[in-house]
């Protein structure tokens, strides 16, 4: 294995989280001519429009129709050279957007006033909290979403090199923006005209460092050190991209995502306006799965959340109506063509599935809403043994014979007969349990060594009730007794206290001199038994799979359990068998499947 970049085959070749070698450049989702909406998802577009002063009535009407033919969520339009009031007016033109204004800065030259502002699609715009001017070059807006998922978005514009001063006091802005948004744990997205060469940066960038972080190439190596993504669109070619003057033709506008965004960017792609517009841009939009604003919250997070209640499906109790019922509503919702399924980023493909699995699921299946604390009463066989409604308390409500002394006698008389046999199934019980757990001595003898030696000696396990927590503030220290408040301080602290997830080094030569020789590949071992060790799974394998895999088993966060896998229909299945190996293929897995509950469990001191 070589620890060699190339920063060429990086360029040309950059790893895309879509997979689209399935399709030619002509038949590709995001042609002009054959272009499909990306279900279960959201964009983000920038467009440098060259001012609004001139030609202003017929711009904002080109501007509306490449939202509404795009579908544009959130819509950056950049280096605007009007005021605010006027680009109110203008906007009423875009009914179904809200519009976000930086202030207009005439104190600097006209060249560089600039002036950004952002579009929002009017069921997003209500989730805006706050938005900020900073000066006329730079506009954050800040979204909220359910689940404490907070979104910023910066639409930013870079004075060009002819105005030096007024270009680096921006980028020293932003990059102290792009610090405080990073403390405060926000999502967030910078699009914008940049006015910086990536391609002529990346040399630079792997080759000298010292020079990368100089000047204005500052800002990407931020970006790049600090794991931020700029997704490359898919029909970025010689000929096509985002600037275009004369025999010039580069890109220099941008969007870029922070590393907690950019596991749900799908793709990027370029809008050819050439044609149909008065700039010399062309708009650049990017693809995220919606899944970060949307997605409903499960089950396993309503303790997250501070929710009280969750549902639970009955799955005891149902039959075989139901389950066919289920398979067949299922393959009804999921009905996507496997070819547009298969280009699908493995996030999108989850959350699709997700979504319509346990959408039927509730449709088919007998539930409960219970609480967070609930846990059964009885064992499972007993309540199958349990008649529903009571036997004992509908016969007594018929009852209407004055006959106390009979009634009491007949009482004795049963309650007899059930200790009887009630000490009669104890010693049964007790005899039965003796011979198991000698049987489990003997096997454990031969299995395991490590129980039997526990059981030989009596080993006993020390184990905590957490009935009590001690908050140890400088101020208002604080001393919890109450169930749900210690279940509360609980969540917060092991959702406060782990610190923010590292990122791996890019390749072994970055790792520690501990790890590295780890890490290396081993001589004495033939490379080729790994040949077929990821190979994706055919149908027949899937298929066998799921067919061995134990019922009754909890969940978890996703509610889908192995029997739904189980009783999917072919179409589903055809899906979820695509959606495996697109997991074997980028060697990644959906950030759904990421999720779980995690169950602190303290350990006592000696």
């Amino acid at each position: 294995m070589s620890d060699n970049f190339n920063y060429d085959t990086f360029i040309r070749n950059p790893p895309n989280p879509v997979d689209i070698y399935n399709f030619s450049e002509y038949e590709s989702l995001f042609t002009t001519s054959n272009f499909s909406v990306i279900p279960n998802s959201f964009n983000i577009s920038s467009f440098n429009v060259n001012g609004l002063r001139q030609n202003s009535q017929v711009k904002i009407e080109q501007i509306s129709n490449f939202f509404n033919l795009k579908h544009i969520s959130f819509g950056g339009i950049i280096d605007i050279h009007l005021s605010p009031k006027l680009i109110r007016f203008l906007a009423k033109r875009l009914s179904n957007y809200t519009v976000f204004l930086s202030d207009l800065d005439n104190t600097k030259q006209v060249c560089s006033t600039g002036g950004v502002f952002l579009f929002i699609e009017k069921t997003l715009a209500s989730h805006v909290q706050d938005f900020v001017s900073h000066f006329s070059r730079i506009l954050s807006v800040d979204l909220y979403f359910k689940g404490n998922i907070k979104l910023r978005i910066f639409v930013i514009y870079i004075p060009p090199v002819s105005d030096s001063k007024l270009r680096s006091d921006t980028i020293d802005l932003l990059l102290q923006l792009l610090v405080q948004t990073k403390q405060l744990n926000f999502y967030h997205a910078i699009c914008g005209d940049f006015n910086i060469y990536l391609d002529t940066f990346y040399p630079i960038y792997f080759n000298r460092l010292f020079t990368a972080f100089q000047r204005a190439y500052r800002l990407f190596y931020h970006f790049l050190s600090h794991s931020y993504e700029e997704t490359i669109p898919v029909n970025a070619s010689d000929s096509l991209s985002t600037f275009h003057r004369d025999v010039q033709i580069t890109r220099i506008d941008y969007v870029w995502s922070c590393p907690m965004l950019k596991g749900f960017a799908l793709t990027s792609y370029i809008f050819d306006a050439q044609d149909t517009c008065f700039s010399d841009h062309n708009p650049i939009i990017t693809y995220f799965d919606d899944s970060l604003l949307v997605a409903s919250v499960k089950a396993a997070r309503a303790k997250q959340l501070q929710r009280q209640t969750r549902r639970i499906f009955k799955f005891d109790s149902v039959t075989a109506q139901q389950w066919e019922s289920f398979s067949d509503h299922t393959d009804s919702l999921c009905d996507v063509p496997p070819s547009t399924f298969s280009s699908w980023h493995i996030n999108q493909q989850c959350e699709y599935l997700h979504s319509r699995i346990v959408k039927a699921a509730n449709v088919s299946f007998p539930s409960v809403t219970v609480e967070n604390q609930h846990t059964p009463t009885m064992p499972k066989d007993l309540e199958k043994v349990i008649p529903s409604p009571p036997i004992l308390s509908t016969s007594l409500s018929t009852y209407r014979q004055d006959d106390f002394s009979f009634l009491l006698k007949s009482l004795k008389t049963i309650s007899s007969t059930l200790y009887g046999l009630l000490l009669l199934q104890e010693k049964d019980f007790q005899d039965s349990s003796i011979r198991a757990k000698l049987d489990d001595r003997d096997n454990n003898f031969e299995t395991d060594i490590s129980s039997f030696i526990d059981s030989a000696l009596s080993r006993t396990r020390c184990r905590i009730t957490l009935d009590h927590i001690f908050i140890d503030h400088p101020t208002q220290p604080k001393l919890l007794t109450d169930p749900h408040d210690i279940d509360n301080a609980v969540v917060n602290h092991f959702q406060n206290s782990v610190p923010t997830k590292s990122f791996p080094p890019a390749n072994i030569s970055a790792l520690p001199d501990r790890w590295s020789s780890a890490y290396r590949p081993m001589d004495d071992v033939d490379d080729s038994i790994y040949d077929s060790l990821l190979d994706s799974p055919t149908l027949d394998k899937w298929l066998s799979t799921v067919s061995f895999m134990p019922n009754d088993k909890t969940p978890g966060p996703s509610m889908i359990t192995y029997e739904m896998l189980k009783h999917l229909d072919s179409n589903t299945t055809a899906l979820v068998l695509i959606l495996v190996q697109s997991c074997f293929r980028t060697a990644d897995i959906p950030d759904l499947w990421r999720q779980a509950m995690v169950f602190p469990i303290p350990k006592p001191h000696e």
